[in-house]
């Protein structure tokens, strides 16, 4: 039996329509643990045994938090699932349970006002009509393959069984939300209400749903489509390049994508109940994989991310109403239409009206490129545009309650940006610098209020990269901090919370693996070579194609401050330098180590080997080595350090920062199956070859010599 006071309250109107209330007391959101389930479980007998003596003649499950519906199962409790069996069992109860809903003898509906994602999708699949309100926060999808699993509580069934494989696959395989009017379209929501009186259409609704007055209109499809999903070679052809899309997006790496395409192929033509076992075994095998492992582990260490400050702190930390942003590049760009799409009001100020101009041009075309996409409807795009304001004075600073400064990394140029702001905000706001390498203590000395100022480390592209580094400076106050915090999570992104130190985490970790990709260039590896290693590892885009996107004048920048802070283990090789001087920025004027012709793939150019002219050779495995166990080594001096908390936070960081493959769970998390006597035992082997800069930390030296564990550091 299940303990505790029920999260599900049941009430019965005099229209005799049932309404199920969810709303988890000790939670911001609802979530679909055991727990839950299990009175989920005890609703339905209820239900059950009243819909035998007439009443109620229709079911309504809502959430009781404003804003989200169900945003799925407890990944705190699949993280604790050891075996195969424990997955199978938990993913068949879960199943029987949304069974139990779905063969109701009356009508059920999800009123979905908000986020509806993993197991708040499957139970909104097994009811008979599912509603949405068209507020920007109503997003409908199924993320498990973002963990490494499937849907297993009748998603990879349900789903395409509605609104068609081609798409059902896309939303299964993607992983991401869905608005709600692209919901609509694909025939997964049957109605679409305004978030303002949804709760009035929806009663509406089901009283013409049980009078018999509402129609469902039949999933339209072309001709084509029928042929692809309605005949067996169209399904082979479907499946087949499903498949070899799905390869290609992973690299081979997750194995995730590529059972949920097997479990939906084979349980397509299947009884319910047959396909549904096909779906639980395929959740069993993926349960046991190393990259689900680690996927989940990521989550989790995400989750705890967000709670680094102290718990009553965060919890009265105010909203962010409205927010400045200075500095009109690139970055502050991306901040401002970070800021639009989610529906907060932000000023954008530079002192240049053609820098101004460009800003919003490039913060318009980001929401635009997202309203193509379906991240919110195509129709919000111009409504969110509006909430940007240009200016060139400090107009409206006097009732904002962020300010996000962007301007160029030279602190003599922000330590002014920041006097003159002050003297128009409001005295709760927060000054937070977007610096990549300067010390936000030292910016704060300027400041009349510095408990006022902390760091927002945004990575660009903004719109894409979910980590931001919250620098607590030494006058930090945990107000302001629990303020950036709360500022981040609310964008939708993941705040990883580090000390004031040259470089932060991010940028430090990479400082010595992006020089060792110099060292090796000069030692004769070819460019596209030590791409290609570090690519097929897993990484994102190899350091040379990563130093072009950053660019060369700003790597330049980073690496003399961090030399400046750490001497010769981050001295940088000439190689950058070089190139710069034979006029090339990288990506930015489509000149670096590769040449990036309009219309065209771009290509290792010719010309840096010329320009190098080095000569020799360096092994696949040196150069995964030199460059991975450098980077293991100065998280390991970072931790030493206390630039972050946890090497849960390293591994973060790593991930959400610099795309280090998810699948092998973080740098220190590789490093432990690689094992601490074997990186040490490589270091000082290129130590004695190729210099200092390959001295094992001494946190290192003492894990090997106990053949510890990075993670349990």
């Amino acid at each position: 039996m299940t303990e505790g006071p029920n999260p599900i309250a049941l009430d019965i109107d005099s229209d005799k329509i049932a309404w199920l209330t969810l709303d988890q007391s000790d939670s911001r959101v609802n979530l679909l643990g055991s727990a839950t389930m299990g009175f989920l479980d005890q609703r339905f007998s209820e239900l059950e045994s009243r819909i035998a003596t007439g009443q109620p003649v229709a079911i309504v499950i809502r959430s009781g938090k404003p804003g989200t519906f169900i945003v799925g199962a407890d990944v705190r409790e699949f993280g604790e699932v050891s075996s195969a069996a424990e997955a199978r069992a938990r993913s068949h109860e879960g199943q029987r349970i949304f069974q139990r809903l779905s063969r109701l003898t009356v009508p059920t509906i999800a009123a979905i006002d908000g986020s509806c994602m993993g197991g708040g999708t499957e139970l909104a699949l097994a009811c008979d009509w599912r509603i949405a309100s068209d507020r920007s926060s109503t997003k409908i999808g199924l993320p498990e393959v973002k963990l490494g699993i499937i849907p297993a509580w009748g998603g990879c069934v349900r789903l395409p069984r509605l609104i068609g494989i081609q798409r059902a696959l896309r939303m299964i395989l993607r992983g991401d939300g869905s608005a709600a009017s692209k919901a609509k379209r694909w025939g997964l929501a049957d109605r679409v209400f305004p978030a303002d009186g949804f709760e009035e259409h929806l009663r509406k609704f089901v009283v013409d749903i049980v009078l018999g007055q509402v129609e469902r209109s039949p999933r339209a499809q072309s001709f084509r489509d029928r042929l692809l999903e309605g005949t067996g070679p169209g399904r082979t052809l479907l499946f087949n390049r499903a498949r070899k899309e799905a390869v290609k997006t992973s690299g081979g790496h997750y194995p995730a994508p590529l059972e949920a395409i097997d479990v939906i192929e084979k349980s397509l033509d299947l009884s319910l109940d047959d396909a549904l076992a096909v779906e639980n075994e395929g959740l069993a095998r993926m349960a046991e994989t190393e990259a689900s492992r680690n996927l989940v582990r990521l989550f989790l260490l995400g989750q705890a991310a967000r709670r680094a400050l102290p718990e009553d702190v965060l919890n009265d930390a105010s909203e962010t109403k409205r927010v400045a942003v200075l500095g009109a590049g690139i970055m502050g760009g991306g901040i401002a239409e970070l800021v639009a799409a989610h529906d907060v009001p932000v000023v954008m100020k530079d002192i240049d009206q053609g820098s101004l101009d460009a800003g919003l041009h490039h913060a318009s075309d980001l929401l635009r490129k997202a309203g193509d996409r379906g991240i919110f409807a195509a129709e919000e795009v111009g409504l969110k545009f509006a909430l940007i304001h240009g200016s060139l004075e400090y107009d409206g600073f006097d009732d904002v309650d962020l300010v996000i400064e962007a301007v160029v990394e030279r602190m003599p140029v922000k330590q002014q940006v920041l006097r003159e702001c002050e003297e128009h905000l409001p005295a709760h706001a927060v000054f937070a610098t977007n610096t990549s390498s300067l010390s936000v203590t030292e910016l704060a000395s300027a400041s009349g209020r510095p408990a006022q100022v902390v760091g927002l480390h945004f990575f660009n592209p903004v719109h894409r990269m979910p980590l931001v580094e919250v620098v607590r400076a030494d006058r930090s106050s945990d107000a302001a901090l629990a303020c950036a915090f709360r500022f981040v999570g609310d964008m939708g992104k993941t705040p990883v919370l580090v000390a004031d130190r040259p470089g932060f985490l991010v940028n430090r970790l990479l400082g010595p693996y992006l020089n060792e990709a110099g060292y090796l260039l000069e030692q004769g590896a070819p460019v596209a070579e030590v791409d290609r290693v570090l690519t097929e590892f897993g990484m994102p885009m190899g350091p040379c194609r990563l130093l072009d996107e950053v660019g060369f004048d700003v790597a330049q920048h980073v690496a003399r401050e961090m030399e400046r802070a750490f001497g010769e283990r981050m001295k940088p090789s000439a190689v950058v330098g070089l190139l710069t001087e034979d006029g090339r920025l990288g990506r930015k004027n489509g000149r670096g180590f590769y040449s990036y012709p309009k219309g065209r793939q771009a290509g290792v150019d010719r010309e840096v080997g010329r320009l190098l002219a080095a000569k020799g050779s360096v092994s696949a495995d040196d150069i995964r080595d030199r460059c991975l166990f450098l980077l293991v080594n100065e998280a390991v001096h970072a931790l030493a350090d206390e630039v972050v908390g946890t090497p849960g936070d390293v591994d973060l960081a790593m991930v959400m920062g610099t795309g280090f493959p998810p699948f092998r769970g973080g740098i220190l998390q590789w490093a432990d199956t690689i094992g601490a006597p074997r990186i040490r035992d490589r270091l000082l082997e290129f130590e004695s070859a190729h210099g200092p800069r390959f001295a094992p930390a001494p946190g290192l030296k003492e894990l090997a010599d106990i053949d510890g564990s990075f993670t349990a550091a």
